[in-house]
């Protein structure tokens, strides 16, 4: 069965925040970013070498979901840039409008 691409988009906007609490929460996650540069990109994807969870795993695998994750210097959200935080940015590699950050 052929997913429309408006009901693909949505699977990314329902899924996105579950899988930046994931990868935020991840310790192997957390040390490959906190230890990149600033914008360097890793997938996420289905094939990841890292850890993803029970709840997450199953959504990137049965869709076929992938997602890029980075750290960032710059985001909209204010507290986040005003407070100091480390910041991840998660973007879906299919529609790039599709995003969520991260405050660690």
């Amino acid at each position: 069965m052929t997913v429309s691409r408006k009901h693909r988009r949505q699977l990314y906007k329902d899924s996105i925040v579950d899988i930046a609490l994931d990868i935020s929460q991840s310790d192997s996650w957390r040390n490959l970013l906190f230890s990149s540069n600033y914008g360097e990109k890793f997938l996420i994807n289905s094939n990841s070498e890292f850890y993803f969870s029970n709840s997450t795993k199953p959504l990137v695998v049965k869709h076929n979901l992938q997602f890029y994750v980075s750290k960032v210097l710059k985001c909209p959200v204010k507290y986040m840039m005003e407070d100091g935080y480390t910041i991840f940015k998660f973007q879906s590699l299919e529609f790039p409008e599709v995003v969520q950050y991260s405050g660690n």
